[in-house]
């Protein structure tokens, strides 16, 4: 695993084993990344609730400026473990410092590029240390400088960005993109074409086939990941990797485990958090959002899973909040016109280690 040039933790100013949340350091010098954010209206919220016998969802966050071009960003993590606790924990103490110490700049390309490569590393990593355990990873990178949102995952821990001022019932903008195989044709036709793999559901106690088609050796219904040490080539590390602009209303960005997503619909959490953001607007910092999410979890799904959610919310322009409403839907209407809002991840290739890691 790279180490950290030895300037990069002051320069980063939230370096821990778990960084913490921009909004939780009180002891944040007037400069730091983390204060920085705070009074330009970048707030981040965390709330997680662990099943008694599960306990297997990570989260992290973590402010940082880039080293040359001096961008200040956010990195947020949701990393959901299984058979184990301790591939969703290397994640959450290796990957973000692992992604920011690659950024020297933060282009959509750049981020891209570091994600994968991070994400081979902790793989790798993984599998030396605990090679039966493995994670899903989704996290965002906002780029308050470009006024950018980045989005890395593999697995089925979403991501949403959900603009403020929205009509009735529009749909959010979905950074992140599954992995399950019943819900990707990309990879199921991946895994088919790998030799010595079988895919069919799993069987119950009676010999009855039952749930998701999964991939046998190792029976993942979900497909890209980290470790999972016994499931040979079925498991791609490779993020699927998106980039889009924050809407100039500005707007709210949720990643949660999946724990959150078997209960709420997509236009539930966007509803919750445009109401939300509203608030925010009108009485400053609402601390209770990322909980509010979790408890709606709960109350439609009830206490299936580890259930894990982060809400980070993106200021709008300041011109953009002095507009008339006419001009404010004019402003907007350009946004979605520059957005790519079908289901698809960018494409990317980049180098690393001598082999070519190719995402979709």
């Amino acid at each position: 695993f790279r180490s950290l040039p030895p300037a990069l933790p002051d320069r980063m100013g939230l370096f821990s084993k778990r960084p913490k949340p921009p909004s939780s350091s009180a002891e944040d010098d007037a400069d730091s990344p983390a204060a920085r954010l705070r009074n330009l209206g970048y707030t981040a919220t965390a709330a997680e609730v662990k099943h008694p016998k599960k306990k297997e969802d990570r989260h992290a966050l973590l402010s940082f400026e880039t080293e040359i071009t001096r961008e200040l960003c956010t990195i947020a993590l949701i990393a959901d473990g299984h058979n184990g606790s301790q591939a969703s924990d290397l994640a959450e103490r290796y990957l973000l410092p692992a992604i920011a110490g690659r950024l020297r700049r933060a282009a959509a390309e750049d981020i891209h590029a570091a994600c994968t490569e991070a994400f081979a590393d902790l793989h790798r990593k993984c599998l030396a240390e605990n090679p039966l355990s493995g994670s899903t990873i989704t996290c965002v990178v906002v780029n308050t400088t470009r006024r950018e949102v980045s989005c890395a995952n593999v697995g089925d821990s979403s991501a949403l960005l959900v603009p403020n001022l929205a009509r009735m019932g529009e749909p959010p903008v979905e950074l992140s993109r599954s992995h399950r195989m019943m819900e990707n044709d990309e990879e199921m036709a991946r895994v088919r074409a790998l030799p010595g793999v079988e895919i069919r559901q799993g069987v119950n106690g009676l010999g009855q086939p039952f749930g998701d088609l999964r991939a046998w050796p190792g029976g993942l219904a979900v497909v890209r990941g980290v470790g999972d040490g016994d499931c040979g080539e079925v498991v791609s590390c490779v993020p699927s990797c998106k980039t889009v602009p924050l809407p100039p209303m500005g707007g709210s960005i949720v990643l949660a485990s999946d724990g959150v997503w078997d209960g709420v619909s997509y236009s539930a959490a966007a509803a919750l958090l445009r109401r939300e953001s509203q608030k925010k607007r009108k009485s400053g910092p609402c601390a209770a959002t990322a909980k509010q999410v979790v408890d709606l979890a709960l109350n439609r799904a009830g206490m299936m899973d580890d259930i894990s959610a982060i809400v980070l919310f993106c200021p709008a322009l300041r011109e953009f909040e002095e507009m008339d409403m006419d001009s404010s839907k004019h402003a907007k209407e350009c946004w979605e016109g520059s957005v790519d809002f079908a289901d698809e991840s960018a494409h990317q290739q980049t180098k690393y280690g001598g082999e070519t890691l190719s995402g979709h």
